[in-house]
């Protein structure tokens, strides 16, 4: 191929892309877009794993200013010549509802180049006064350019974030007229300590949030659909062991530099549905619900050392460290098994209500959710013959114990049920989390992350208080949680 002709296909190339967004919205439909944007409009967007991709956060220089509303109609990000749109129609930027949170802007599939600049077309400003009412500053439709302050290079399977700072204060000047202020800046290296770690496998992509702050700071491409995480107990080691569900393997990453150095596979029948790992680090345990296997593998080696077929849709596994048993819940058989971590050898049966799901230990009991009778079943780990069942919201999932508080997750009430341990009763409920799944604590902060699959976000909750904090939205259905001190 000619000089002529390879400029030519490559322009064809973009052509195509630029294309393709254009029609997009003709998909959609005309309606105005969700407040909440949720997975299944991913879904829609012939999301490709081959693909780099961008998402778009945005946070106020400073959370306390003047109360400033944009209505902005669209945002773009400059890749090699093309803009993209990042956003699928308008949305209003309030600086009083942001404070000091965070807000997802969009997300765009981008095809490999370098990115330099982002573009924000504005129609409309207005200014909030002391008697709480809104002055128009600009009705003036205008576009406002800004640069990435380090250019960005997109490769093969890149997910990386576009950090939006906007200096609200600046952004009207003395004589009330509208400037937006806004710095757009790619992740930088994140020291690691108090950070979070949140999945979304139908985008490939693992969030990194700074448990201070709450805001998405980082992001990094993950193939084969990353669901459940664990990092490893000895921190010396930085590692980050993520259950690549779609290919069936374990992928281990290095924090410092988010590059996958050892990635070991599953037994060649298993289909690997849930994963976690021993408090020592030295070895993880996979389930196949459908095939009814539990797996044991070496984290040293990727070697299988012990593998049963346990049967009954084994749909969660906890490590009772002061017991040293791991446990098993068989949805079907409606029981949790005690096993040797070792061997996999069954040490105990406990009958449990219906479907049972997550669990976990709290002052030697053992705690299990129930999923379809809405209980959560307290079984004494030295007296086994000793249970009791507390109703809690509809359809609990997941079992969190800290060191003083349980905090069980209720998927279809959209609720967390606060307990005392060793009680028999709810001392608490937190309302309004969507479809909250699974949690993860940040014992330093002492807050719960809890994803939200109906919102594609996460919450958090103080842990001090049992109250709500707020919401990030991820533009994407999250799955797993890790956090690191």
């Amino acid at each position: 191929m000619n000089c002529c002709a390879a400029i030519s296909e490559i322009f064809r190339v973009r052509a195509l892309w630029v294309l393709s967004f254009l029609l997009l919205p003709l998909f959609w439909g005309c309606s105005a877009p969700k407040e909440n944007f949720t997975a299944e409009l991913f879904e829609l967007e012939g999301y490709s794993q081959d693909i780099p991709r961008i998402s778009c956060f945005l946070t106020l220089k400073e959370p306390h200013g003047p109360d400033l509303r944009l209505e902005v109609a669209s945002i773009e990000v400059l890749g090699d010549g093309l803009w993209l749109p990042l956003t699928r129609g308008p949305l209003t930027l309030d600086s009083a509802t942001i404070s000091s949170g965070q807000i997802y802007l969009g997300a765009t599939s981008a095809p490999p180049g370098n990115y330099s600049r982002m573009r924000f077309m504005i129609t409309k400003g207005e200014l909030g006064a002391a008697d709480g009412n809104y002055a128009v500053v600009t009705n003036d439709p205008f576009a406002v350019e800004v640069p990435i302050s380090e250019n960005m290079d997109l490769n093969g399977t890149d997910r990386r974030s576009l950090l939006i700072s906007w200096d609200v204060e600046s952004s009207i000047r003395n004589d009330n007229t509208l400037t937006p202020a806004l710095v757009v800046n790619p992740p930088t290296a994140q020291l690691l300590v108090g950070l979070v770690y949140v999945s979304c496998p139908n985008i490939d992509t693992i969030f990194v949030v700074r448990a201070d702050k709450n805001w998405v700071v980082d992001s990094f491409g993950l193939g084969g659909g990353p669901t459940y995480l664990a990092i490893d107990p000895n921190r010396s080691r930085q590692l980050l062991y993520v259950l690549a569900s779609r290919e069936r393997s374990i992928k281990v990453v290095d924090l410092a530099n988010q590059k996958v150095v050892d990635s070991f596979r599953a037994s060649p029948s298993d289909s690997p549905t849930f994963m976690t790992i021993s408090p020592d680090g030295h070895r993880a345990y996979l389930l196949d619900e459908e095939g009814g296997f539990l797996d044991a593998l070496d984290l040293t080696t990727g070697q299988s050392v012990a593998r049963v077929h346990l049967d009954y849709r084994p749909s969660y596994a906890g490590y009772l460290e002061e017991q040293d048993l791991l446990a098993v819940s068989l949805s079907l058989s409606q029981d949790v098994l005690l096993l040797d971590p070792v061997t996999l050898s069954v040490k105990m049966t406990i009958p449990t209500g219906s479907n049972p799901q997550g669990l976990a230990a709290s002052e030697n009991f053992l705690l299990v959710a129930e999923e379809r009778d809405s209980t959560v079943s307290m079984t004494d780990l030295e007296n086994r013959e000793d249970q009791s069942q507390l109703t809690v919201g509809f359809a609990p999932m997941r079992i969190l114990a800290t060191d003083d508080q349980v905090y069980v997750s209720n998927y279809r009430s959209g609720s967390l049920s606060v307990l005392v341990p060793g009680q028999l009763s709810v001392f608490q409920e937190i309302p309004d989390l969507g479809r909250p799944k699974e949690m993860v604590f940040n014992e330093f902060y002492r807050r719960v992350y809890i994803t939200d699959e109906g919102r594609g976000a996460f919450s958090i909750v103080d842990a001090n208080a049992n109250q709500f904090l707020g919401r990030v939205s991820l533009g994407a259905r999250p799955f797993g949680l890790a956090a690191i001190e």
